[in-house]
């Protein structure tokens, strides 16, 4: 599995497969509160390649790669939201440990190559690598503890009553859409949770939902509705988006030890956020819940051992 600092500019076509999974797990993760986005691409081991698309994309820069990349990344995740979101819901509701084990699975299979990345291990060790890890693991820790059960639980479940419809906030919005697509882009960072903490997550997801009805026969009436909320949070998601990638980009590109330090920090500590047991939880919860983990950091760890044996065939010499 490739780190952010291998290729500041990958000029090669995105696999395809791999590519598509990211996107579709970033798709579903960013439904879930305290489940983020930008982890899910990160352990799939194309992190580095979705911030040089976006940066590059963003300056105008574009390439085929980039392009096709972004292309397969975003309609992946947008098919799984929009066709998904009310499985995901019910999943995230009614077997909450069975599914954020199978999060914490997943994320914590992501710690190989950041641990890399990082170098910690390497002789002298740079305090500044362990502050920088320290920093990381604080600011999830700090976002976790703003969370509650009871926040959760209501947060884990989209409006389904016909009547509910959300409301326009344009500054609210502005704010969610912004800090949504900084928690997408950095790994560790819930976007559904930060919609949370401004109180706009069940109004952009009811406005999806909405937005979806109203394509599909609902009437004019509700896709106006829906994008009174939609275009003010998309408009700051890609404001955030350009700047974020720049910046991202360059500390990626000249001090990666560093990244790999806060990035490993923000790593372990986003598992906080989605801890799915509790004075209440039974024995079978606690069997149910390892057997969802070692599934989960299964799977995407036999994804990461792949992608060396792809890249050494790709630069193995013609015969």
């Amino acid at each position: 599995m490739s780190t952010p600092a291998d290729a500041a500019e990958p000029s090669d076509m995105p696999p395809v497969v791999r590519t598509g999974i990211a996107g579709g797990l970033m798709g579903l993760a960013n439904l879930v509160p305290g489940v983020s986005g930008g982890t899910m691409v990160l352990v799939m081991g194309v992190y580095d390649r979705f911030v040089d698309a976006a940066a590059g994309v963003s300056r105008g820069k574009f390439t085929r790669s980039r392009v096709v990349f972004l292309a397969i990344l975003v309609a992946s995740a947008a098919v799984l939201v929009v066709g998904l979101a009310g499985v995901m819901s019910d999943l995230v509701r009614e077997r909450r440990t069975l599914m954020y084990s199978l999060f914490i699975g997943m994320t914590l299979a992501g710690t190989g190559p950041l641990w890399k990345m990082a170098g910690p291990l390497k002789r002298p060790i740079k305090p500044a690598i362990v502050v920088a890890f320290l920093a990381g693991l604080a600011v999830m820790i700090v976002i976790a503890a703003t969370q509650d059960s009871e926040a959760k639980e209501a947060a884990s479940a989209l409006r389904e009553t016909e009547e509910f419809r959300p409301q326009p906030s344009i500054p609210r919005d502005l704010a969610g859409g912004t800090l949504a697509m900084s928690a997408m882009v950095l790994p560790g960072i819930s976007g559904a949770h930060m919609l949370l903490v401004l109180g706009r997550y069940e109004h952009v997801t009811g406005a999806v939902s909405l937005l979806k009805d109203g394509l599909t026969g609902g009437g004019s009436a509700d896709v106006v509705d829906a994008l009174w909320v939609l275009v003010p949070v998309g408009v700051a998601a890609i404001v955030s988006l350009v700047v974020l990638s720049n910046a991202l980009k360059w500390m990626l590109a000249n001090h990666p030890r560093l990244m790999g330090g806060a990035l490993l920090g923000v790593l372990w500590g986003s598992t906080l956020a989605i801890w799915p047991f509790n004075n209440a939880s039974t024995g079978s919860d606690y069997a149910t819940g390892t057997l969802a983990f070692l599934i989960g950091f299964g799977a995407v760890f036999a994804l990461t051992l792949l992608e060396p044996r792809e890249k050494a065939a790709k630069d193995a010499p013609a015969s």
